[in-house]
């Protein structure tokens, strides 16, 4: 009688198990995804070499800096939306996320670009977050050219 109760809950477990709503979730090509990582890679280093820059030494540049920064967390937001898109339960990314994080990179890079006359340590920072930014640009340029977007599946 143990055996035919046991075998009987076991089925009966087996069923509820096959039973069991699948969530959908959005997902995203390998290549899309490599060229979200790489972007979070470098927008995260680039915002580890500005963190530090005392910028009271050079108002001038400053300005430039601070749009920097601010355009690096413009396409932190793309990376942001695709990455909270792949959860379950959540809708997927706009469809313009990579195009906002290739905008804010290159933004970054443009404002960069624009910061002269500061100290030995201040000017490494600054060609350590444009080394980081142009290492990722390509493959973000590849993911808006391909027209990555996350799907639901």
């Amino acid at each position: 009688m143990p055996r035919v109760f046991f075998t009987l809950v076991s089925l009966l477990c087996m069923l509820h198990v096959w039973a069991a709503p699948l969530h959908k979730r959005a997902v995203l090509a390998p290549s899309c995804s490599k060229a979200n990582v790489a972007a979070i890679e470098a927008i995260t280093s680039a915002q580890f070499a500005l963190g530090p820059i005392n910028t009271a030494n050079d108002i001038g540049s400053a300005r430039n800096l601070l749009q920097a920064q601010l355009a690096l967390l413009d396409a932190n937001n793309g990376t942001e939306q695709i990455s909270l898109s792949l959860l379950d339960g959540e809708p997927p990314a706009p469809a313009d996320s990579f195009q906002t994080i290739f905008s804010g990179l290159q933004a970054a890079q443009g404002f960069l670009n624009n910061i002269f006359d500061f100290d030995a340590n201040t000017t490494a920072a600054v060609q350590s977050a444009n080394a980081s930014i142009v290492a990722a640009l390509p493959s973000v340029q590849q993911a808006v050219a391909d027209n990555c977007q996350t799907t639901i599946s």
